[in-house]
């Protein structure tokens, strides 16, 4: 199905027939796809195949097709001139064998198909099979086959001085090497998104901004000027230092490509550093187009949904999409990779985060939701998992890492309420605040009742549906529903809450005021407990928070055939609705950020 509102149509499916890596080779795509695995796994290969796409639709939404000999004989087609994209061409063929044709069919969302068909070396044709009607004019293909492609071509530093050249070298330039040494050009010449560029480079860049770029009349040709004032210091961005510049490119490419179907990125952790690869996934996901993107880090795959990994192997005839969070170990283990660099950064800022097990990938989500980026992007603190409710395992982890460091680090504890009466919340936070700097119970049972907001579940479900209906021929509308699927899920938990509640007040009562009277105890407990059942708000604090999630998300499987995540929840999260308590988690975290740490000597 095109998307109605722009008339783009999406990629669904590609398949690859003796193509580079691969003999017979499928992938299925769907929003964003990340691609990993070990290096010549075939992941540079899918991207050149849509790299060559990209060029291929240039060339047939601007000029009419010509007869070409196609698999089954003549028919119309667009002959492809490769020497124009970076793909090496002796190596388009399988095992370096030309003896039989290539081809790489691309599945439409519409259902018609295009397909790059190489028979020989140094030959390669577009042939276009819509099921709608024949496209023998640029406009009927750019009816038919509307779907553009994006990319991020190979990046530099940019020149020190930068001519002012034509509008059509500029365009040019966003398809090939020449992008970074004519990147004022293409701010100069399409001017239209600077705005949007600019103010995105502000919130994911603090401190630094940008102005459009302007011609300097020099005595022998016209140079352009681009300035990046820092802490109110104009500077050219030559002399920002080369990360400057590649961010700065790299968010070109995102917005100037932010109305195509699909925007394809080649290991952009080569040029990034990882608190810029964490940002990079939130802007994607968010840009519009679905997305391609190769790459080898752990920083990226670990911002990713479990369910965006896509798993690539030239010795499986199909990609394989990661379906559980639990499946990551295959992954990392493909990929030879430590997802632990913990010390590393304990060593660069002597803080630690400890969090029960990955709470802090929800945490992190919505920091960068509130614009707090350097939580979101644990620049200035190290996150420490653990397992389980345990303050004294905590505080040793702290001593055995001073003492590997050598060093003093501040610490802050953030734990999950679970049922606990809050006298024994109140007295684990005072007791771990002896050896951290910030201690932290939370008001709700477990890091998953923040996510429990209906409306913005709703929306987000809703984005889920329209995402698979543009995929598909569905056209199933939306329904708010989630309101009663948690109504119906707290039902049938009140009396396994009731019965939690009850024990672990009593447990505590036993351990720390043995002399209480259980009837009187149970009586105030039960009382307790119905002033925070009846309210709708309060009651989901203390509900099972995962399990409850897990029924929203069986219950929109079987009415519409989609899930939700956190990331989507967060996303579709209005500012507002975001959890006071959680407000004020993220201010707390920036603080400890920005705390001044002990020195050696004092610690």
């Amino acid at each position: 199905m095109h998307d109605p509102a722009s008339g783009k149509h999406y990629f669904v499916r590609v398949d690859f027939h003796r193509f580079k890596a691969f003999q017979n080779f499928a992938l299925q795509l769907r929003h964003l796809n990340v691609l990993v695995g070990p290096n010549n796994a075939g992941k540079s290969t899918i991207l050149a195949a849509f790299r060559i796409l990209a060029s291929a639709l240039r060339k047939a939404t601007s000029r009419g097709p010509e007869t070409i000999r196609g698999p089954h004989g003549n028919t119309p087609g667009y002959v492809i001139d490769l020497s124009g994209v970076s793909v090496a061409e002796e190596n388009i063929f399988y095992n370096y064998d030309d003896s039989e044709p290539a081809s790489v069919r691309f599945r439409l969302s519409n259902k018609s198909e295009l397909i790059l068909y190489f028979p020989e070396r140094d030959a390669c044709y577009l042939i276009a099979d819509s099921k709608i009607g024949l496209a023998r004019t640029p406009s009927t293909f750019r009816k038919y086959f509307n779907c553009p492609i994006g990319f991020v071509p190979i990046l530099g530093p940019v020149d020190h001085h930068e001519p002012l050249y034509t509008k059509e070298t500029a365009r040019l330039a966003l398809f090939n090497y020449t992008a970074a040494r004519n990147f004022r050009n293409i701010w100069y010449h399409y001017p239209e998104k600077f705005d949007e560029f600019r103010e995105m480079l502000r919130q994911t860049w603090p401190g630094m901004d940008i102005e459009p770029p302007k011609p300097n009349l020099s005595p022998e040709k016209t140079m352009l000027d681009m300035f990046c004032p820092e802490e109110q210091i104009p500077r050219e961005i030559f002399w920002a230092g080369f990360g400057f510049q590649v961010w700065c490119q790299m968010l070109t490419h995102l917005v100037q490509s932010s109305d195509k179907s699909l925007f394809l990125i080649d290991e952009p952790d080569i040029y990034l550093h990882s608190d810029l690869q964490r940002q990079l996934i939130g802007l994607l996901r968010n840009l519009g187009p679905d997305i391609l993107i190769a790459t080898h880090s752990t920083e990226i795959i670990a911002e990713s949904e479990a369910d965006d990994i896509v798993l690539i192997s030239k010795k499986n005839r199909w990609a394989k999409r990661i379906k559980s969070p639990s499946d990551l170990t295959e992954v990392f283990v493909t990929l030879g990779s430590n997802l632990n660099p913990t010390l590393t950064q304990l060593a660069k800022t002597r803080r630690a985060v400890f969090v029960e097990g990955k709470d802090f990938q929800v945490i992190g989500k919505f920091a960068r939701k509130l614009n707090s980026r350097r939580v979101a992007n644990r620049a200035d603190f190290a996150v420490v998992p653990v397992e389980g409710f345990s303050p004294e395992r905590i505080r040793n982890l702290k001593k055995g890492m001073e003492t590997t460091l050598g060093d003093a680090i501040a610490a802050a504890v953030i734990l999950d309420r679970d049922y606990r009466p809050q006298a024994e919340c109140d007295a684990v936070a005072a007791g771990c605040e002896e050896f951290c700097d910030l201690s932290i119970v939370h008001g709700r049972k477990e890091i998953e009742n923040f996510l429990l907001v209906p409306d913005a579940i709703d929306r987000a479900a809703e984005r889920r549906v329209i995402e698979r209906n543009r995929h598909t021929d569905s056209t199933q509308a939306y329904e708010p529903c989630v309101e009663n699927i948690l109504a119906d899920f707290a039902s049938k938990k009140k009396t396994f809450v009731t019965s939690r509640y009850l024990a672990e007040r009593r447990r505590f009562e036993k351990s720390h005021s043995p002399g209480t009277d259980e009837t009187s105890s149970n009586e105030a407990a039960l009382n307790e407990f119905e002033q925070l059942w009846t309210d709708r708000y309060s009651r989901l604090r203390i509900i099972p928070g995962k399990d409850a999630m897990s029924d929203i998300n069986r219950s929109l499987q079987e009415r519409y055939g989609v899930t939700v995540t956190p990331t989507a929840i967060i996303d579709a999260m209005r500012t507002e609705e975001i959890p006071e308590e959680m407000r004020n988690l993220i201010d707390s975290l920036s603080s400890f950020a920005n705390s001044r740490l002990a020195s050696k000597e004092t610690a």
